[in-house]
């Protein structure tokens, strides 16, 4: 049985079951044979908010994330000041500006905390993971009936599930799956999606990977044009959406700096685990290679010439997955409509419409999702998931200036928690020289010349975990003296001169 795509569109939720499309996903001529779904409409269309709803049950939990608290600090200095840059407030040890180009985030973060302690912090986990599955919802489920995109938003999620943590990096998952089904839409109707220069401004202030929309946008314009799908006057004013992307980047708050700040932090990428480069050992990045192969495997075998514009943008969620760990949760954002499109072709399903059913149940499994999350975060989450805690006590009552020999988790949580010490190194890893943070990692690997760093920093005191290398050389080697012993820290002072 099959109709044409009006009478698809017009169907009914009794009916869609035995619809089908006379034409390819691109509209390049007739379709193989189109199979009937063996699933009811009503499971279909309850599988996407299964999804929404599994993911944000599993990210009720307490903040384990030790970058969140620095987050949480930076929005309620943001709060007393309005000062976006200047001298780094924290830590004596920092060499660089600090530009606070996460701002909207951080004032979230702050304001749910004034409001409802670290417990509704905790909630913006639940939230901001509703926002990224329901968001690659949308752009999947454009381009692929509801079985196949359900598939791909369980495999899309399980890439993203590495980086579903407590920071502001959630927006730029989100926007990238947004802006990547925007100009998969240009490419259907040619019209400029101006809306994307304004997103990219809120992105710009959300998140450092706010160029990835750009570099989205230059990509699915060298695919157009090499496709012969829009030259001349009209490539030229859809080239203006990704001008003016850039354009809005650069008149943040933060300024035109914050154009060049990515550069800044690849400095010390090489530092920290989440930039290094991802293995097969990690579940998210076979998950992403999955939907990369399947795309990849099914192109090659069709008879129809993929379009280009296809073909780069795959390229491009490649390169990012390949780069770092951190970046595996972007590739996925950007690749998952191209496989839906490619495994769409070979299910050979009926593209169901979106039906007000759909949605409801969808966004009504998410709501379910987060209210259930709110009621669980207060007796979960009311505490830190992360950092010395039963140390408390001793820390406070350090002089206020303390400079703190402390290892790279815990300074986050001190900005955090202890503003009456000086943290030698943390998360914001940017504002650091790298000699400093080559220094750092000789001290907490206790290598030759570690005690070069004691006086490179100042410091008397040191907060470090007990099987940290450097534990056993400050007390056996430079004596020092356990002040205070908690479950997984020491807290160490120097010996008196």
């Amino acid at each position: 049985m099959t109709s044409d795509t009006s009478e698809l569109a017009a169907t009914t939720d009794a009916t869609t079951d035995a619809t089908t499309d006379d034409t390819t996903d691109d509209g390049s001529g007739p379709a193989d044979t189109v199979r009937r779904s063996a699933l009811p409409l009503l499971l279909r269309q309850l599988l996407p908010g299964l999804v929404v709803l599994f993911t944000v049950l599993r990210t009720v939990k307490p903040v384990d994330d030790p970058d969140t608290f620095w987050h949480i600090a930076a929005g309620d200095r943001l709060r007393q000041t309005w000062s976006f840059s200047g001298p780094d407030p924290w830590s004596t040890m920092s060499t660089q500006p600090w530009r606070l180009h996460e701002w909207l985030p951080e004032l979230l973060m702050s304001w749910a905390q004034q409001a409802f302690g670290l417990a509704g912090v905790s909630w913006l986990l639940p939230l901001g993971a509703a926002a990224v599955v329901l968001c690659l919802w949308v752009v999947v489920r454009r381009q692929a009936p509801l079985l196949v995109a359900a598939i791909v938003l369980v495999v899309a999620t399980v890439a993203l599930s590495g980086s579903l943590s407590l920071r502001p990096h959630l927006v730029s998952f989100a926007l990238a799956a947004v802006t990547t089904g925007a100009w998969l839409a240009t490419r259907s109707d040619l019209r400029p999606r101006w809306w994307l220069v304004p997103l990219t401004w809120v992105w710009a202030c959300s998140h450092g990977m706010w160029f990835v929309g750009v570099a989205i946008g230059v990509v699915a314009l060298v695919g157009l044009f090499v496709d012969r799908t829009v030259r001349g006057r009209p490539w030229l004013r859809l080239a203006l959406v990704p001008l003016g992307s850039l354009a809005a980047a650069a008149v943040t708050p933060v300024g035109p700096g914050l154009l060049l700040a990515p550069l800044a932090v690849g400095e010390t990428t090489h530092f920290v685990a989440e930039w290094r480069a991802p293995s097969l050992t990690d579940v998210y990045f076979v998950a992403f290679l999955l939907l990369a192969v399947a795309t990849l495997l099914i192109w090659s075998r069709e008879r129809r010439r993929t379009p280009v514009t296809e073909i780069l943008l795959v390229g491009l969620a490649i390169g990012f997955s390949l780069l770092y760990v951190r970046t595996i949760a972007v590739g996925a954002a950007i690749i998952a409509p191209m496989a839906a499109m490619a495994i769409a072709r070979v299910a050979r399903l009926p593209r169901e419409p979106i039906a007000r059913r759909e949605v409801v149940l969808t966004l009504g499994l998410a709501a379910a999702g987060l209210a259930v999350a709110g009621q669980l975060a207060p007796s979960r989450a009311a505490q830190p998931g992360w950092g010395p805690n039963d140390l408390d006590r001793q820390i406070a009552a350090l002089p206020a200036g303390t400079v703190l020999c402390n290892d790279y988790g815990s300074g986050g949580w001190l900005i955090w928690k202890h503003p009456n010490v000086r943290p030698a190194i943390d998360g914001r890893i940017e504002v650091y020289a790298v000699k400093h943070v080559e220094a750092y990692m000789t001290f907490q690997n206790a290598a030759t010349g570690w005690d070069d760093y004691l006086d490179q920093t100042g410091c008397r005191w040191a907060l470090v975990p007990k099987d940290l290398p450097v534990a056993e050389s400050l007390v056996r080697q430079t004596f020092w003296t356990v002040a205070a012993r908690g479950s997984t820290y020491l807290l160490l002072k120097a010996p008196t001169t």
